[in-house]
């Protein structure tokens, strides 16, 4: 497969670009105080009774107990605005330029572990700042703009969406973070991820998957390439040959052929080729039955989830999302996707035919330029960092290829592993288990395709 930094082989579809502005003003808490005096107007009394003098003093003393506790209550109040006005402030700076003076609806969702007490005050204070500005919060029926907020987070950061809908005009989404008071932790307790291949199986022609699969009670291993899929079974240690299918399709392949194999549970295995579906039933004699059909590949991880229309004449996915990541049914075009999953949502990434990679999580389209990926990921689960990471193949135009393990704590890709060098380009990446992936590379110099597992274990 081509890199996606290297150009497309079709026009991706538009998308509006969305960039995380950071909060950069320090939270400065201000407080004041009010100096006061009473006076009093002493009476002289010979031997004042003991009854008055217990009445002064539990009065006295109920006073300054209700002061300190108003104190503290306002106290506490200043603090929770405070922690949240530079990011609050930015928000609303941004939906008030993008709806102008006026009206507007607003609703205030929580995806994050804010407790309701806090997403009320960020409430609170969001339609401060927006009167601020201006923008007055009224009912729907009373808006010429409404404005949905939800408020998300990861390991790092709280990450709040706004999504604003003004008469017939496009949607826009703008983005604040916040840092999280206990990300830091998080963040440096973050290990190394260490990546290591095991050779599965080499041949001249071009291998497009390898999967491992249990028939009968013992392991198999199924190669698919442009021709056919071969079963292989183990004896002494070594992999055996058992049977050939040769994969019938009407259409001349395109170039660059991609193919893919996904077991599953309730049959033996699923195999995706542009145009073609087929499938193996779990039953004896082992039989392959093909379909000429463009049936939708999956995404992510092996089991059934999201799934994208693939371009029977192309190398790429077109952009369908079927059944679509929240609000978003279609994508740009692209060649791979990875899924990284949240407490609440799951964020996705695609490698897009225009070099770009955009991470949706259901919301929003965040646009990383000039990422140094190339076109293939995989999602793994290593247990380090956020848990889950991603396996990102290089971007060179000429020599070896390598691969590299990233954790995408805040919308920002940080590398985790050192890179693992490889003896040829990368023809394909795919998840193959939660903790485990599956590489192809074409190794010029000994004029063969070879495939690797992949396995990850955290350390340093």
């Amino acid at each position: 497969m081509q890199n996606a930094a290297a150009g497309s082989l079709g026009d991706s579809l538009p998308q509006s670009e969305v960039s995380v502005k950071k909060p950069i003003a320090q939270v400065v808490k201000e407080g004041s105080s009010v100096d006061s005096m009473t006076r009093r107007r002493q009476i002289a009394r010979y031997n004042p009774s003991t009854q008055a003098m217990s009445f002064s003093c539990n009065g006295a003393v109920r006073r300054v107990f209700f002061l300190a506790t108003a104190f503290l209550f306002l106290g506490a109040l200043a603090h929770a605005a405070s922690e949240w006005t530079a990011p609050v402030g930015e928000l609303a700076r941004k939906i008030s330029e993008a709806t102008g003076p006026g009206a507007v609806a607003l609703e205030v969702v929580n995806r994050s572990s804010l407790s309701g007490a806090k997403v009320a005050s960020i409430k609170n204070l969001l339609r401060g700042e927006l009167a601020v500005s201006g923008v007055r919060v009224v009912e729907a029926e009373q808006a010429a703009a409404t404005v949905n907020v939800t408020l998300s987070e990861d390991v790092r950061e709280y990450v709040w969406a706004a999504e604003i809908q003004q008469g017939t005009n496009p949607k826009v989404v703008v983005l604040v973070s916040a840092l999280r008071a206990d990300s830091l932790a998080g963040i440096q307790s973050i290990s190394g991820v260490q990546i290591r291949k095991q050779l599965l199986w080499s041949q001249e022609e071009r291998i497009l998957d390898v999967a491992m699969i249990d028939a009968g009670g013992s392991q198999r291993m199924a190669v698919l390439d442009g021709s056919k899929l071969a079963l292989y079974r183990t004896e002494g240690g070594r992999w055996q040959h058992e049977q050939d299918w040769p994969v019938q399709h009407a259409k001349p392949w395109p170039r660059d052929l991609r193919g893919r194999l996904v077991p599953r549970r309730d049959h033996l295995l699923d195999v995706y080729l542009p145009g073609v579906f087929c499938r193996i039933p779990q039953k004896s004699p082992i039989a392959l039955a093909c379909l000429d059909r463009d049936e939708p590949w999956p995404l992510g991880g092996p089991e059934p989830g999201l799934r994208a229309a693939f371009s029977s004449q192309r190398n790429f996915f077109a952009g369908a999302l079927i059944p679509g990541v929240g609000k978003y049914t279609n994508a740009l075009a692209f060649y791979t996707a990875a899924s990284l999953p949240r407490e609440k949502y799951a964020l996705w990434l695609f490698t897009g035919t225009d070099g770009t990679v955009h991470a949706v999580d259901g919301l929003s389209d965040q646009i990383w330029r000039g990422v140094a990926w190339g076109s293939d990921i995989a999602s793994v689960h290593t247990g380090c960092g956020s848990g889950w990471q991603v396996v990102v193949s290089g971007n060179k135009d000429s020599g070896a290829d390598e691969l590299r393990v990233y954790d995408v704590a805040d919308r920002e890709a940080v590398a985790v592993s050192a890179p693992l060098s490889l003896a040829g380009k990368v023809t394909a990446l795919w998840t193959s288990t939660e903790n485990e992936a599956v590489v192809v590379i074409q190794n010029e110099e000994a004029n063969r395709y070879e495939a690797y597992r992949l396995l990850f274990t955290c350390g340093d």
